[in-house]
């Protein structure tokens, strides 16, 4: 698709896809202030942490929706709609008064980031080909990665003059919406050959869920980091919680640089063979990350886990963009999202058993020996999905 003013729609769609890492990122910091603002609420606590993950939860469960409501009806409405929900949902905390509420305005906030995930995925998709493509999720996935890490520390600046100010930083879309209505054109329907047109129904490719299964895999593994890093930092002898903030930035600092590298990566191996290289690096990264005996011994393996972890996103996006028909790559990427998201929620489920029978350190250990396993037999077996530089 021809644009205009190429560079202002690539800004335009990585402003908006920097919004979907702002969920939760952002108001970390203030939860401690949040909990102490409602001292005679008996479970604010448990409230102030569902504020946290509400958004996680109502973004698997609707992101197949905003998919299918893109192919129906169109992306840059949706995308519209979804910044307004977006603004005045994030914003929320500034003006509600009870923790419900709040919880409440969090879980639309989770509805609007669906739609916007799966929305710019699925523009990136329309407008571009080949190696720009390419090209341009990786760059999207490092400038995700990137902002998780600015978020957070506004957050916490913000956070230090009141639990409040954070949610300020959900106006983004004050800026986004006028560049989205300006610069983001509605795709023509068209596209398909004239012997897909006649068939009745189009179907999400078989091989696409094969993604979402990996996709799943990598984020609920990946998900270990930000759970237990935190716990493991303490059992280490750190009291402040500021070096955790350093830790997992440092995972996202060295994800979102392997991100923008994606298209080097690609054109050298499958698809595949990515996932394969994915889980053995995070496996690497999880055996040194089980053995550092202080804060400092444990960053080695959190940069080998973050060069593993960079490569996730890009991979399924530019996998499932690749691989669906325009009249059905909406709903394709919004199982991806919703894969995502469930595999980022039932993380600390599926691995804290293990922890509560071991110890942190030794859940890091048995995670990477089954990582690297699924590694070495993925890589030996060199199955195809999709041809080096695909």
């Amino acid at each position: 698709m021809k644009l205009k003013h190429p560079n202002l729609v690539k800004f335009t769609i990585l402003l908006c896809s920097m919004m979907t890492v702002m969920a939760g990122a952002t108001i970390a910091p203030s939860l401690p202030e949040m909990k102490a603002a409602f001292p005679d609420h008996p479970s604010a606590e448990t409230l102030v942490k569902l504020i946290l993950t509400i958004p996680g939860l109502f973004i698997a469960m609707t992101a197949p929706f905003s998919g299918w409501i893109i192919d129906r009806f169109g992306r840059i409405r949706l995308l519209v709609i979804t910044l307004i929900v977006y603004a005045l949902a994030g914003t929320s905390g500034l003006y509600l008064n009870t923790l419900e509420e709040i919880i409440v305005g969090r879980a639309f906030l989770g509805i609007a980031v669906g739609g916007i995930m799966t929305t710019a995925v699925a523009l990136i998709g329309d407008y571009f080909d080949g190696q720009e493509r390419q090209s341009f999720l990786g760059i999207q996935a490092g400038v995700m990665a990137l902002s998780g890490t600015f978020f957070i520390t506004i957050g916490g600046t913000l956070a230090d003059i009141g639990w409040r100010y954070p949610f300020l930083i959900y106006g983004l879309p004050v800026i986004a919406i006028p560049l989205v209505l300006l610069y983001l054109k509605e795709p023509p329907k068209q596209a398909l050959p004239e012997e897909k047109k006649s068939e009745p129904k189009a179907k999400i490719p078989k091989l696409a869920w094969t993604i979402y299964v990996l996709s799943f895999i990598g984020m609920a593994v990946f998900y270990m980091m930000p759970v237990q890093i935190p716990f493991l930092i303490k059992q280490l002898g750190i009291t402040g919680n500021a070096e955790a903030g350093y830790a997992l930035g440092t995972v996202m600092l060295v994800g979102g640089t392997i991100s923008f590298n994606f298209k080097r990566i690609k054109a050298r191996f499958t698809h595949y063979q990515i996932y394969g290289i994915t889980f053995l690096f995070i496996g690497l990264g999880y055996g040194l990350i089980s053995y550092a005996s202080d804060y400092i011994t444990m960053f080695p393996g959190l940069i080998i886990a973050g060069l593993g972890a960079g490569l996730i996103m890009p991979n399924s996006n530019l996998c499932l963009v690749s691989l669906a028909p325009p009249n059905v790559r909406g709903r394709v990427l919004g199982l991806l999202t919703t894969f995502i998201f469930i595999g980022q929620f039932l993380s600390p489920i599926m691995f804290q058993p293990v922890v509560n029978m071991s110890s942190i350190s030794q859940g890091f250990f048995y995670l990477a020996i089954a990582l690297i396993v699924v590694s070495v037999i993925s890589l030996i077996r060199n199955r195809r999905l999709i041809q080096p530089g695909a």
